[in-house]
């Protein structure tokens, strides 16, 4: 069960935050104004394995939402409202003053391609492997530009990776490029990459009976 909890503890989140304004682009009527969040979840190695988006809205006195997507799936968050999705369109009646939705994405194409590789003493691991080993541990991140997308986020976008480690089994922290700061009894490294920049970061440490924490990848727009 242990090895379980640290497996899972090494899970990535990559959250980016959007203000979505109205838009009528395709659509028969226009969009209800909204705000965006998109949760990408990665693999352990950085991998991406599902988007999610949660849509927010403020309604109006009509109580009628007009939103458009390509999903695979969606679902009310606030209420049992039901939500009627075809050909792309989503359309809610509505009686709450805000409402949340999330769908799942069809496909699963980000901006970045990010990679995590794991080693202990100068020897590569998986996520699986290398959860309660002992030893110098060396993590690399490395995010760069994926082919798969439009470069809008790309160029727009900045990311900060925040990796918590625990002082109780890691010591000896470095981390060459990022601000470390304390947090109670654990050590947060954060790296910021700029819009439109590649990054390839190391961050070290001597650890017994290796765990983590999820590593959280923040993307705001940058004006």
């Amino acid at each position: 069960m242990m090895n379980k909890k640290r497996v899972f503890a090494l899970m990535l989140t990559f959250v980016v935050s959007l203000n979505i304004l109205p838009c009528s682009l395709q659509a028969t009527e226009q969009n209800t104004p909204k705000e965006e969040v998109v949760y990408i979840n990665l693999d352990n190695d950085g991998s991406v394995s599902e988007i999610n988006v949660v849509n927010i809205f403020q309604t109006d006195d009509s109580g009628k939402i007009v939103d458009y997507g390509e999903y695979e799936s969606v679902r009310n968050m606030t209420s049992t409202d039901e939500i009627c999705y075809a050909d792309n369109v989503i359309t809610i009646e509505t009686d709450n003053d805000k409402l949340y939705y999330e769908g799942k994405l069809s496909e699963n194409n980000i901006p970045w391609d990010i990679k995590l590789h794991y080693y202990m003493d100068g020897r590569e691991y998986s996520a699986e492997e290398i959860a309660g080993k002992s030893g110098l541990l060396e993590l690399t991140l490395t995010i760069e530009k994926s082919g798969n997308c439009d470069e809008t986020l790309y160029n727009n976008f900045l990311l900060q990776a925040a990796l918590t480690l625990d002082t109780d089994i890691c010591h000896d922290i470095e981390a060459e490029g990022a601000t470390i700061a304390n947090v109670g009894s654990d050590k947060q490294i954060t790296y910021t990459i700029i819009p439109g920049m590649e990054a390839d970061y190391t961050s070290t440490a001597k650890v017994d009976n290796f765990e983590m924490e999820s590593i959280a990848i923040n993307g705001l727009p940058l004006n």
